[in-house]
């Protein structure tokens, strides 16, 4: 537990010590009494939640870190760069083959967020996520990246979006919605029509010395928040995008993007998720409550403690996840609710994302239902090596979670 809370604080310095002086970063992080084998510990906890590039700026000079530990800040450091250059050169190109073949697109996610931060350079971007604005358009985009050496991948985990890997391992997403299906028709529905309004609002932004396509910043924000949400009613997320977040708001943005973002959170019902994590953030890592005052976070319905009780019960479930749930086994999905009517829903939305074809039509759904609960018990004891026991206890505890957030109503 101290070691993630002193994560948390060494992020929210990491986050913001371009305000700071070299000899105030030395006090606070001596304030931390950090001491040998700690620095171990929470170097690796820094590694498993992809955040480790991060303290490479206030970690530079600090004569406390262990030598050892400090290397492997360098090294991860140095290797992300490298990686990062190299996702910038690819969207470089594929910008170009997509503008001369008239596709509409935008850049999302690390990529899209990476100039918000202190040093561009060094957010970690797993992949290169590209939206098509027409989805029509899919067959098309693959015929494209097939010219720079893209293959579609074999095994896919996704209904709007294709995988892709050219020949130095390099994977690109291309997305067809903003994210996978959520477990509410009304939002989905809400999330397709939304795709043609997102053409009107991108624009081009430098990033890392290159211009490329992005959302516009309420939209962008609502994609980053969206994808959080997919995220943690599956697995989880990790600490990585808090930080996305945080860097986003500290620089600011405009009123007209301010009242685009609340409209979004506001007609697709996850506004209580929006507050949830804003608050988190402002408690823990750094974002400056003026910032996002005008998202009116603290109103009268709950006591200061309640809010602060919720933002406790979130974190905790963001280190017990690690990056994108992959810090415990066990975690599979955030059920909304605790009654066994959220299971039942929970459970056929997991048929739907397994058979999207099939599972519109009703007559399939009996034997879908035996397949995907079949496969469920299957990954459990072969994949997981987790009692489904134990996965539906954690389902229930995350679900008290969500349910506090009146997600979609």
């Amino acid at each position: 537990m101290t070691g993630f809370y002193n994560l948390m604080s060494l992020l929210n310095l990491a986050l913001n010590y371009e305000e700071l002086e070299r000899e105030e970063i030395k006090e606070r992080l001596d304030k931390l009494n950090i001491e040998g084998s700690d620095w171990e510990k929470l170097i690796s906890l820094a590694k498993d939640n992809s955040v480790t590039g991060l303290l490479y700026e206030i970690l530079k000079d600090y004569d406390r870190i262990p030598e050892t530990e400090f290397e492997i800040v360098c090294h991860d450091t140095k290797k992300l760069c490298k990686k990062n250059y190299r996702f910038l050169v690819e969207a470089v190109q594929i910008k170009r083959l997509f503008q001369k073949a008239g596709i509409s697109f935008c850049i999302l996610k690390g990529l899209a967020a990476a100039e918000d931060y202190p040093v561009p350079d060094v957010r970690k971007s797993g992949d290169l996520d590209i939206l098509l604005t027409e989805p029509a358009d899919i067959k098309k985009v693959i015929k494209l990246l097939e010219k720079l050496s893209y293959k579609v991948e074999e095994e896919q985990l996704a209904n709007h979006h294709v995988k892709l890997r050219n020949k130095d391992k390099y994977p690109v997403e291309v997305h067809t919605m903003l994210v996978e299906p959520l477990d509410n028709k009304k939002t989905n529905k809400y999330l397709e029509k939304l795709l043609p309004d997102c053409k009107k609002h991108i624009i081009t932004k430098n990033i890392m010395g290159a211009e490329l396509p992005v959302l516009e910043d309420g939209y962008h924000a609502y994609e980053l928040l969206m994808h959080m949400l997919q995220h943690f009613l599956r697995a989880g997320f990790g600490i990585r995008m808090l930080c996305d977040w945080v860097v986003f708001w500290n620089r600011g943005t405009d009123e007209k993007n301010r009242e685009y973002y609340l409209k979004l959170v506001r007609e697709s019902k996850v506004e209580g998720f929006s507050d949830t994590i804003t608050r988190v953030c402002v408690k823990y890592l750094g974002l400056r409550r003026d910032a996002v005052s005008w998202m009116n976070l603290y109103d009268n319905s709950k006591s200061r403690n309640e809010y602060d009780d919720e933002a406790e019960s979130f974190i905790l479930d963001i280190m017990e996840s690690g990056e994108f749930g992959k810090g415990k086994e066990g975690r599979m999905v955030a059920i909304r609710g605790d009654g066994i009517f959220d299971y039942v829903r929970e459970f056929h939305h997991q048929m739907n994302l397994n058979f999207p074809k099939a599972g519109k039509i009703p007559l399939f759904w009996p034997v879908l239902w035996i397949i995907t609960y079949v496969r469920f018990m299957k990954n459990n004891k072969k994949i997981r090596s987790v009692s489904s026991k134990e996965i539906f206890e954690k389902a229930k505890k995350r679900g008290k979670l969500v349910k506090s957030m009146n997600l979609f109503k």
